[in-house]
């Protein structure tokens, strides 16, 4: 006989169900990111944002969650257009003089449209705190801009020129604007669509009209970001991307970008990009050394 009541059984198959559904949604937003820090000098970047291997893999779910890490001051949220990422292992800023290379898991097709999302640590103001309310025009914090390279090879770059990141970066469809927790649903937004509309799509919006500024298709999400055509360059493919920030000479300013993460269009995922040619040597010329320290 049954230890279990039909009730039970069926609150269990409920459970499964939506463990399976979470599955499910979970596989279908596997993205590719950028996945190695190549060079990384920090520039007049401020202390708190110096670790850059804070730009790899996805995004934080949660931000400003982690006591252990820089910029702390106990203040959970959800990753949201009004409570961008801000901790120092969410972000690594570049500053002035400061360069941030980085390699891609996979090599980035070109010629899929918008290829590379670039998310940063832009947030929007909120006029109507804390029900999640645009200005009309919409106004936002953090972002900036760099000078942008992508290369195939990590030896042969080509230049984007100046680049300008102004979109914010959205998650939970099925949540407000500042939940210390992720909402229990399988519903969320994905890190590897283009965002479809302009940062005027905003423009005095509600939070529930907002959100229709990530809708690319019925219950389908971008992440937000702001995104890289990559037919300029000339290039078929790109492993490795470049964010730079010259001096510009002037004292009285102080030219900053955070970055969150770098994301690979879905549809433009290659191959797996190699390590880099030199790593690969390291090990074989300690192994060679080690065996005639051995004979």
């Amino acid at each position: 006989m049954s230890r279990f009541s039909g009730a039970d059984i069926l609150v269990r198959r409920l459970v499964v169900s939506a463990f399976v559904l979470f599955m499910l949604a979970a596989s279908a937003h596997a993205v590719s990111y950028a996945s190695r820090v190549v060079f990384y000098t920090p520039g007049t970047a401020g202390p708190l944002w110096q670790n850059p291997s804070a730009a790899l893999g996805g995004a934080s779910v949660l931000t400003g969650e982690n006591p252990a890490a820089s910029n702390y001051f106990g203040f959970p949220n959800i990753l949201s257009p009004f409570s961008p990422a801000y901790q120092g292992d969410e972000i690594v800023q570049i500053g002035e003089g400061g360069q941030l290379t980085l390699g891609l898991s996979n090599f980035a097709l070109v010629g899929s449209g918008k290829e590379i999302g670039i998310y940063t640590n832009v947030g929007l103001v909120d006029a109507d705190y804390p029900n999640g309310t645009n200005t009309n025009p919409a106004t936002r914090f953090g972002g900036g801009s760099a000078n942008v390279s992508v290369s195939a090879d990590n030896i042969n770059w080509v230049s984007l020129g100046s680049r300008t990141f102004t979109m914010p970066s959205f998650l939970f469809p099925n949540a407000g604007p500042y939940l210390t927790a992720p909402p229990p649903s399988v519903f969320f937004a994905d890190f590897g669509l283009p965002m479809p509309s302009p940062f005027s799509c905003f423009d005095g919006k509600g939070w529930m009209q907002a959100q229709d500024c990530f809708l690319v298709s019925p219950n389908v999400w971008s992440a937000g970001g702001d995104w890289l055509n990559l037919a300029s360059s000339g290039l078929s493919q790109v492993g490795y991307i470049r964010f730079e920030i010259p001096s510009d000479g002037n004292p009285g300013t102080d030219l900053r970008l955070a970055i969150d993460t770098v994301a690979i269009n879905n549809a433009a995922v290659g191959s797996p990009v190699p390590e880099p040619a030199s790593l690969l040597v390291l090990p074989l010329v300690a192994l060679v050394f080690g065996r005639r320290r051995g004979c």
